[in-house]
Order: structure tokens, then sequence, then C-alpha cells
């Protein structure tokens, strides 16, 4: 078993590089978590996303039409417990 955030994770596949994950639930989304996306992340990415210097972004319409660039950096840290986070869900809408 591996250790994330005072959490223990199992680890069926020992040679497993992934980050560490809390625990979920069997309800959730499973898959492929996108560490730079919105909203919280069952896994710690933070140590994964390139050297300090590196500062991805992503480019969004504004309200108004304009284009703005969004910092994905900080969305690494969004780590959360609550039910539902996960996987991303790639259905298309």
């Amino acid at each position: 078993m591996a250790e994330s955030k005072s959490k223990v994770v199992e680890k069926d596949d020992k040679s497993d590089l992934g980050v560490p994950m809390l625990a979920g639930s069997p309800d959730e989304v499973t898959g492929p978590e996108d560490a730079l996306g919105e909203g919280p992340k069952r896994g710690d990415y933070t140590d994964r996303i390139g050297p300090s210097n590196y500062h991805p972004h992503e480019a969004k319409k504004a309200d108004d039409g304009t284009t703005v660039l969004e910092a994905q950096r900080p969305r690494a840290e969004d780590i959360g417990e609550a039910p539902g986070k996960g996987g991303v869900d790639t259905a298309k809408k």
C-alpha cells in the first residue's frame, strides 16, 4: 500500500508509476485524471507538471467574446476528498 496525504490507498500493480491517489468509491468515474483540468483531483500531481518555470495556460472565451489565458499549474493543487471526483468524463456533450 502507498500513502498519500495521510490516507492509505491500495495499489494492485506494484510497477504502477502513477501518483498516489486518495481512495474513491465504486460509483465514481474511473480512468485517467486531467491533472491540469478544472476541479478536484484524487491524485497529487504537483510534482509531476514540470519544472517551476513551466507555466501551462488554457485559452478560453470570455463572456465578451475575447480570448483569455487561464493558468493551469495552480489547478494541480486542487486535491479534494469529495465524492464524484476522479477520472475524466470523456462523454460527448
